[in-house]
């Protein structure tokens, strides 16, 4: 949910506080309720893509969330930077994709990240928890920060394609809405 922009680096932590899966679950459906669409179609369409295809059909309703355009809201007002909707739209590639040693290192040598955040990213469990720690600070940072993320991607040879893609990774006017409303 949150590479279609339907939630924020915040809710996934106010998701992740809960102990066990059953009230994880809950919170979830909380912002899902919350946000509405697309928010209800990404989830639906989520349980679909993970086995859950009885479940996601009888929660499969017809209804058509108006579009919102550029018409209708100006870009500017939305006052989402274009850099982070593209990290977003990349977050699962970027938490299963990267080792985040060389590109950690980087970060600390451009001052994008302390020392003390390279700990904390340390510390998760795993290569995925490590790298959504990684993700969640680079999204609470500047563009500066994120042309040094592409900057470490691309001096390794292995993520030179990642790095271009998301550089080129399309921006809508639907994904700034999108997104302006997980963060509101």
């Amino acid at each position: 949910m949150m590479t279609n922009l339907v939630i924020s680096v915040d809710d996934r932590r106010r998701i992740e506080q809960h102990a066990g899966q059953d009230d994880q679950n809950k919170a979830l459906l909380d912002i899902v309720i919350k946000m509405r669409e697309p928010a209800y179609s990404v989830f639906v369409d989520g349980l679909r893509n993970y086995g859950y295809e009885d479940i996601a059909n009888d929660l499969k309703c017809d209804f058509s969330p108006s579009p919102v355009s550029a018409e209708t809201k100006g870009l500017s007002d939305w006052n989402v930077p274009l850099y982070k909707v593209r990290l977003q739209k990349n977050y699962l590639k970027v938490i299963t994709d990267i080792q985040h040693d060389s590109i950690v290192d980087h970060l600390i040598t451009r001052d994008v990240v302390s020392v003390d955040d390279g700990k904390k990213i340390e510390s998760g469990k795993t290569p995925q928890e490590k790298n959504r720690t990684l993700m969640d600070m680079l999204l609470r940072k500047n563009e500066q920060g994120f042309n040094e993320f592409l900057k470490a991607l691309q001096k390794d040879s292995i993520y030179a394609d990642l790095a271009d893609q998301i550089e080129k990774t399309e921006v809508t006017s639907t994904d700034m809405a999108t997104l302006y409303k997980c963060l509101k």
